[in-house]
């Protein structure tokens, strides 16, 4: 079995998926996914399975416990304890350190089949234990880049577009749309996040929008943000903008903002997979020149994008 740990809403989600569903299709493609959602964000309760709303692939719910507490064999146990005590020692934004910590346990841990890492960008390899468990953000395409066109279908909706939303989609798919992710919310309001992540702010999506429209004739915006009414008063294009009114279904939303053909993002992992979702080969993306409010360099950001300093 493949036991996977989660946690986080859609795009944490996704990234955690994806990696071992690439795992289960290099090395284990005989093996189920199994992924455990009883760990949650602050005791928040919003945190839970949206896989469900896509063409995933079968997996196992499991919320028993956690998986590395459960699932794990004496050998991985002894493995983990030593590697868990020293991580504790890592504060969430030491970023950097956590890459180096890892890099010294990488080989271990992949040989006793735990794929436990927060931030290094490992490649994985196969493990002749029972059961494999994953564990970690898995923020990096590294870990999946090479199932992307299995993943372009799998992380389509289920579910038909809404009647409201087909005039939109119309739209989208038809001009030189432009989809700008502003992230605001618990960025903004939860102290734990607002210290750890750079918030794009007001003068960040003007200079965006000025280099799309140096980039793309006749750019068509289209807005999407978890304070919509934020970016109607401080964000003016200069050009035809539509507006998604805020009440859409999570699912429904990445459809709207991954039909897009160019993408202003947030530093936010939904807001990340709606550009790499996009079928569009050759497709603009502006996002923040850092990720996190530390010098630590995200793999999220792509060496080809236009990068803007926040």
């Amino acid at each position: 079995m493949i036991y996977l740990q989660m946690s986080g809403r859609l795009g944490n989600q996704f990234f955690r998926y994806a990696a071992a569903r690439a795992l289960q299709i290099k090395y284990y493609p005989d093996e189920k996914i199994v992924i455990n959602y009883q760990q949650k964000v602050n005791g928040d309760e919003s945190f839970y399975n949206m896989l469900r709303e896509f063409n995933v692939t079968d997996f196992i719910e499991d919320n028993s416990g956690m998986v590395l507490a459960r699932h794990t064999s004496l050998s991985q146990k002894i493995i983990c304890a030593p590697y868990l005590i020293g991580m504790k020692n890592i504060k969430p934004e030491q970023m950097n350190q956590q890459v180096e910590y890892e890099k010294h346990w990488e080989k271990l841990l992949k040989k006793y089949g735990v794929y436990w890492f927060r931030r290094g960008g490992w490649k994985f390899e196969k493990s002749n234990q029972k059961n494999k468990v994953l564990s970690g953000n898995f923020e990096d395409p590294v870990y999946f880049n090479d199932i992307r066109e299995i993943l372009l279908n799998e992380f389509t909706p289920k579910h038909e577009i809404l009647d409201k939303n087909i005039e939109l989609y119309n739209k989208i798919v038809g001009t030189n749309s432009v989809c700008i992710s502003v992230r605001r919310g618990d960025f903004e309001s939860n102290k734990t996040f607002k210290n750890l992540h750079s918030l794009c702010n007001k003068e960040y999506f003007t200079d965006a929008i000025d280099k799309i429209k140096k980039k793309v004739e006749n750019p068509v915006f289209f807005m999407f943000s978890d304070d919509i009414q934020w970016v109607r008063e401080n964000v003016n294009t200069g050009c035809l903008t539509f507006y998604e009114d805020g009440t859409d279904p999570v699912w429904e939303k990445l459809r709207l903002m991954s039909a897009c053909k160019h993408f202003v993002i947030s530093n936010s992992t939904f807001s990340w997979w709606t550009q790499y979702l996009s079928r569009n080969e050759n497709k603009i993306v502006v996002s923040p020149s850092r990720w996190f409010n530390n010098d630590y360099k995200s793999p999220l950001i792509d060496k080809n994008w236009i990068r803007i300093e926040v």
